[in-house]
C-alpha cells in the first residue's frame, strides 16, 4: 500500500462529508454500533454514488473497503475509487476472485462493505439480496453490521448523470452486530431473509425521520414506501448522532 494511501482516503471521506452536510443535511444514527477495530462486514441498502463515502463518513474511526461494479474502474473515477479501497467485483457472476480479495481483507482485520443488492435500486425500494452475500459472511467468520441508506436514491437515482442539489436529504443508520454464527445457523435463505428485514426496518426508520423533519415533504412518496403499515405505526423519533 502506498504512503500516499490513507491521506487520500480520508481527504476524499472528509471532502464527501462536507459535501453532503452541507447539500443533504446528512443524518447518521448509532455508528456506534461498527467495532473500532477487528474484521467485521457492513451488509447495506444500495441506492446510488453517494452509498459508499455516505457509510465511510459514518464511521471516521477507521478505513472501510468495498466491493463495486467492475465497469466503475476506468478512468478518473477508477482511481478514486481505488484510493478508497473499492474492489472490483462482476454483478451477476460468481466472482470467485472478489470474493477472495475481500475474504483476505477482513483476514487482516478490516471493515468491508457489501451492498447486498448487487446494484443500485432502480425505484427507491429494496431489491433482493444476492447470495454472494452470504458465501462472504459465511467464509469471512466475523461480525456483521446491517446498515441502511435513505435519501440518496432521490438525491442522486440511477440514470441521472449529476446528482441533485437542493431540496433532499440524506441519512444513515447501523444496526446491532450480528455474529456470522448466528447467521451461519440459519442457513443462506434464513440469513438472507433476516438481513433482508433488518435493514429495510432501518431504512423505513430513516424514511420516517426525514419525513418528519422535512415537515412530510421528503422523501417524495414511491416505491420506497412498499411496507406502508410500517410507516403508519407510531414510532419514537430517533436522535441523529452528533
Amino acid at each position: 500500500m502506498s504512503r500516499l494511501q490513507p491521506l487520500l482516503f480520508w481527504s476524499i471521506d472528509y471532502a464527501i462529508l462536507l459535501f453532503t452536510t452541507l447539500f443533504y443535511r446528512v443524518r447518521y444514527l448509532r455508528k456506534d454500533r461498527v467495532p473500532k477495530q477487528g474484521a467485521v462486514i457492513i451488509v447495506a441498502n444500495h441506492q446510488s454514488h453517494l452509498d459508499p463515502p455516505l457509510i465511510g463518513g459514518g464511521i471516521l474511526h477507521r478505513q472501510t473497503h468495498y466491493l463495486a461494479r467492475v465497469t466503475l474502474f476506468s478512468g478518473f473515477f477508477g482511481k478514486v475509487i481505488r484510493a478508497v479501497n473499492a474492489i472490483p467485483i462482476t454483478p451477476g457472476e460468481s466472482d470467485m476472485p472478489a470474493i477472495r480479495e475481500a475474504l483476505t481483507r477482513l483476514g487482516d482485520g478490516k471493515a468491508v462493505v457489501i451492498f447486498a443488492e448487487g446494484a443500485r435500486t432502480p425505484d427507491g425500494a429494496l431489491k433482493p439480496f444476492k447470495r454472494g452475500t452470504w458465501l462472504l459472511i459465511k467464509k469471512g467468520g466475523c461480525v456483521v453490521v446491517p446498515a441502511a441508506i435513505e435519501g440518496c436514491f432521490d438525491a442522486w437515482p440511477r440514470g441521472q448523470k449529476l446528482p441533485s442539489l437542493l431540496g433532499k436529504r440524506v441519512a444513515c443508520a447501523f444496526g446491532e452486530p450480528i455474529e456470522s454464527r448466528e447467521l451461519i445457523e440459519l442457513g443462506a435463505d434464513g440469513a438472507i431473509c433476516a438481513l433482508e428485514e433488518r435493514v429495510e426496518t432501518l431504512r423505513l426508520e430513516l424514511r420516517t425521520m426525514l419525513r418528519s423533519a422535512s415537515a412530510g415533504r421528503y422523501p417524495a412518496p414511491g416505491p420506497g414506501d412498499d411496507r406502508a403499515a410500517w410507516l403508519n405505526t407510531p414510532h419514537p423519533q430517533p436522535e441523529p448522532d452528533a
